[in-house]
């Protein structure tokens, strides 16, 4: 298992207007394979919309998509083809 945390980045990123971006150094030793944005907002809310995305081999940039802010996030970028193999 431990194996796996050098393969998948997880981190919480604060919530952000619906015209603004957000971006992370992953520490990935490859460009993430998919990126999942989790909204962590109470279910009853409508807090916003998951943003939109890039992932390079060192960076993962957030990009807000609709009228609403971006609610609080949970980024997990996976390097899956390693773990596959």
């Amino acid at each position: 298992m431990a194996l796996l945390g050098s393969f998948i980045d997880s981190r919480t990123i604060a919530s952000f207007a619906s015209n603004a971006s957000a971006s992370f150094a992953h520490g990935l030793p490859a460009a993430p394979d998919f990126v999942i944005p989790l909204g962590l907002g109470a279910a009853t809310t409508a807090s916003g919309i998951a943003p939109l995305f890039t992932a390079d081999a060192t960076n993962v940039s957030l990009f807000g998509s609709g009228s609403q802010s971006s609610p609080l996030l949970r980024v997990i970028s996976v390097v899956a083809h390693s773990i596959i193999r």
